[in-house]
């Protein structure tokens, strides 16, 4: 039992460790502001629909999808915990060799 908790906390270390360094990243890259891209292209030879080159998207909404993945992937491992402890107390159930409620009580010999 002492085996499972420690390996339960140092999943969950870990766990906790990769999310927030993926905030900290997302926080970071929404600090830098990517520096103005020069076409090598002379002017002329851009599309004449456009005039101005493509903007790079904010820091706002980089940090935003940044923010999302971690709830989406934080969201999925309490999922699988929740499903984990479903299974385990279904084997705990049937180990234990009670049926379905409409069965009725496990029948054993009769004296």
């Amino acid at each position: 039992m002492g085996a499972d908790v420690s390996r339960r906390r140092a999943l969950a270390a870990t766990g906790l460790l990769l999310l927030g360094s993926l905030l900290a990243s997302g926080l970071l890259e929404a600090r830098v502001q990517d520096p103005a891209q020069t076409s090598l292209k002379p002017a002329a030879d851009a599309p004449p629909g456009q005039d101005k080159p493509a903007a790079a998207r904010p820091a706002k909404e980089r940090m935003a999808v940044s923010v999302i993945l971690a709830w989406v992937w934080l969201s999925i491992a309490v999922l699988l915990v929740f499903l984990r402890m479903r299974v385990r107390e279904a084997d705990r159930v049937h180990r234990m060799g009670l049926q379905r409620a409409g069965e009725g009580p496990p029948r054993g010999p009769r004296h």
